[in-house]
């Protein structure tokens, strides 16, 4: 009996020892999300600044994380449909976690698929150029995939975060540019400043222009009504 009370206590620590780590190094893991120190690549920028300009503090989006599947793939579209659609985050997450796609998600809060094609007004080409046809010949109709979704939503994210027009940034896709990649070499990938990054000049070893501007923004785009 003794020997089987020690055996029981020794795995109850072991699984204590492997969850309580493995938690806390998730809340840890999306602090780059709110912190530009805690930036250490391209989209982990772009992310950055989407939370940034879109004005969500870590109060508003750390309780929806773990909601998400795909924190990196959905964040974006959970800020942009619940600015669009005047909605809190969590609203969007409640709607994707009941297993809608994004398609439905859109329908259900009202958010017209013209809002992902916002400037979009010719043919950008792959990997967008089939879903923009199948958009203008059938506007209301047309069902977009989850995959169509994200990366539109990064193209209109990051056409305003590049201040470039979301038709430049879809073709720039379209060659191979990540949207991620466009907007952090427009903006001079600012997380190597600081002190290591003065003294190191690791923007200059990287190509990169003069650093960019990285507070907050303010700047959410234009509505699309």
């Amino acid at each position: 009996m003794h020997v089987r009370k020690v055996l029981f206590v020794g795995a109850l620590l072991a699984l204590v020892m492997c969850v309580v780590p493995t938690r806390a190094l998730a809340g840890a893991s999306f602090d780059f999300l709110f912190s530009m120190d805690r930036v250490s690549n391209d989209n982990q920028y772009f992310l950055n600044v989407a939370v940034s300009n879109y004005g969500y503090d870590r109060v508003a989006l750390e309780p929806v994380l773990p909601r998400l599947t795909y924190v990196e793939a959905d964040l974006p579209v959970v800020m942009f449909l619940a600015h669009e659609c005047g909605r809190p985050p969590a609203t969007i997450v409640d709607l994707r976690a009941s297993g809608m796609s994004w398609s439905m998600v859109f329908s259900r809060v009202g958010v017209p698929y013209d809002t992902l094609f916002y400037q979009i007004d010719r043919d950008p080409g792959p990997p967008y150029g089939k879903a923009w046809g199948y958009w203008r010949k059938n506007p209301r109709g047309v069902r977009l995939s989850d995959s169509d979704i994200r990366g539109l939503v990064q193209v209109q994210v990051g056409a305003r975060a590049a201040r470039m027009a979301p038709y430049e940034m879809a073709r720039a896709r379209g060659q191979g540019r990540p949207v991620y990649v466009v907007v952090a070499d427009k903006k001079g990938r600012p997380w190597h400043q600081g002190k290591q990054g003065k003294e190191s000049h690791g923007h200059k070893e990287h190509g990169h222009g003069p650093h960019g501007d990285h507070g907050p923004h303010g700047d959410h785009g234009p509505h699309h009504d």
